[in-house]
């Protein structure tokens, strides 16, 4: 455990031994000053009253006063009248070298470690971060006054796993009417965000060693999760029409995002969909369609869900609040065919017993009274604004350096596709000294290695900001393209 992660309510070290021929108060006094000196106790810690302090060590309150008084007087602790006692300021000393060798991991362990290198730079803030919404224009207020309505005890006990019935009805209204989606209450699953949403396939549906289809390129998370948990990935190209699964062969389940393809953006064709609803009825498969971003619709008509067209009950529906209000709040869902409802409803209390319910509770009247719909349809006019300004500066400028934009028809990013040549890793290293973060499309691909580029937000920062970050995108770009780089003229 790193220094300081403890607090003076973990004990072990305070318990006196009782066969010791060392005094009570002397061994209380000892063992606490050498906490103080390791570290263990952080200056400016409160110690717990003398005598609750006393009851868990099963001492008198005497002892452990005498004991204090004692430490107090050495300089360990102050004592601050109305206030307790306090860990004393520079009474901490240097830890001494550690001389035990380092623990071997574990190989399910090896897996997770494994991921860190592909995560690294997948969080973080920046006005050009793809997938993230302006968390600044929440309505805060409105969501504040039901939350306080919704602070009774009926939130605060244990409820049911699958989530709160009245959001599961709201879910069920929102998919139905704005993406097509086939559903009822009892088949939706309230977890905290797609990737619990893939964890919980997984749970259900997948033993480890399981094929399992994904997009080339993929989104990092749903990959890195996949691998970690055991999975042989299957990878399949993404191209104009979407993901390609006829040559995918056997596999339990192809993870894919037809509506606006994470990280390039593109919508999977109607003939692509069917060929994907094929394949699943031919291997016994299913499909997990992660619709992370569709209530964000600009220039064309928006399609409906893949689900919607499915009548094997083959696909199972992920969305998400994370786009749409904000990624703090960690909710979104999962809506299984009838005959699985049963099982993740089991798999959900086994894993976690549910989320927080004074959340989803809160949400639920928040999408009854209409505050969610004026939200996304306010924020699709602010975003759609951000969109049009952002392709106008950057399309001229990268076609010359020879990229050409993917910008799709919705969502929160565009992507930015270049040679193949072009080392988009080094660039974006020379981005992060500016305060920009992007994401490289390389690091989004298995097999592949003619995919470079950038993914490109504009929903997280206002306009002024989100262009002012893509005139420096350009600009290392075209520094880029002078060198020879990307190889354009």
């Amino acid at each position: 455990m790193p220094m300081g992660a403890r607090t003076p309510g973990d004990l072990e070290p305070l318990f006196p031994d009782r066969d010791s021929a060392e005094p009570l108060v002397r061994q209380v006094a000892r063992r606490l000053r050498e906490a103080i000196e390791s570290g263990l106790y952080q200056p400016a810690t409160r110690l717990l009253p003398q005598r609750d302090l006393a009851q868990r060590l099963g001492l008198s309150r005497n002892t452990i006063a005498t004991a204090i008084q004692q430490l107090v007087a050495e300089g360990y602790l102050e004592a601050r009248v109305g206030a307790g006692t306090f860990i004393a300021a520079g009474v901490v000393k240097p830890p001494a070298a550690a001389s035990r060798e380092p623990r071997s991991l574990p190989a399910r362990a090896k897996r997770f470690a494994a991921a860190e290198d592909r995560l690294e730079g997948t969080l973080g803030e920046g006005p050009l971060r793809g997938g993230i919404p302006d968390v600044a224009e929440f309505p805060f207020s409105a969501w504040l006054r039901i939350a306080r309505r919704k602070l009774t005890p009926t939130y605060w006990g244990y409820r049911d796993a699958q989530g709160d019935p009245d959001l599961r009805r709201a879910i069920v209204q929102h998919v139905q009417q704005l993406r097509g989606v086939s559903a009822d209450p009892d088949r939706v699953i309230v977890v905290e965000g797609t990737q619990a949403a893939l964890r919980l396939a997984a749970d259900v549906l997948l033993s480890e060693g399981d094929r399992v289809v994904v997009e080339d390129p993929c989104y990092q998370f749903a990959r890195s999760g996949l691998e970690a948990w055991g999975m042989r990935l299957i990878p399949a190209r993404v191209d104009a029409d979407g993901v390609d699964v006829r040559h995918a062969g056997r596999a339990s389940l192809a993870y894919v995002t037809p509506s606006h393809q994470f990280p390039l953006g593109v919508r999977m064709s109607r003939k692509r969909r069917d060929a994907l609803l094929t394949w699943a009825r031919e291997h016994d498969a299913y499909v997990l369609e992660d619709d992370y971003d569709s209530e964000f619709w600009y220039d064309e008509r928006p399609l409906p869900a893949l689900q919607s067209i499915d009548r094997d009950e083959r696909v199972l529906y992920v969305g998400s609040f994370s786009k749409t209000l904000a990624p703090g709040l960690r909710v979104g869902y999962l809506i299984v065919p009838r005959h699985l409802a049963k099982s993740f409803a089991l798999a959900r209390v086994l894993a976690t017993l549910g989320m927080n319910q004074h959340v989803q509770a809160t949400l639920a009247e928040f999408i009854a009274a209409g505050h969610y719909a004026r939200h996304v349809h306010r924020m699709t006019a602010a975003y759609g604004e951000r969109r049009r300004a952002l392709i106008a500066l950057l399309q001229k400028p990268l076609a010359r350096a020879g990229f050409t934009l993917s910008a799709g028809s919705g969502g929160l990013n565009v992507s930015l596709v270049g040679p193949p040549e072009f080392d988009d890793v080094a660039v974006a290293k020379t981005l992060v000294a500016r305060g920009i973060r992007l994401q490289p499309l390389s690091a989004f691909c298995i097999e592949r290695t003619d995919c470079r580029g950038f993914v490109v937000g504009y929903g997280a920062e206002p306009l002024p900001q989100v262009l002012r970050a893509a005139r420096d995108v350009v600009a290392a770009i075209e520094q880029h393209a002078g060198r020879g780089t990307t190889g354009a003229g």
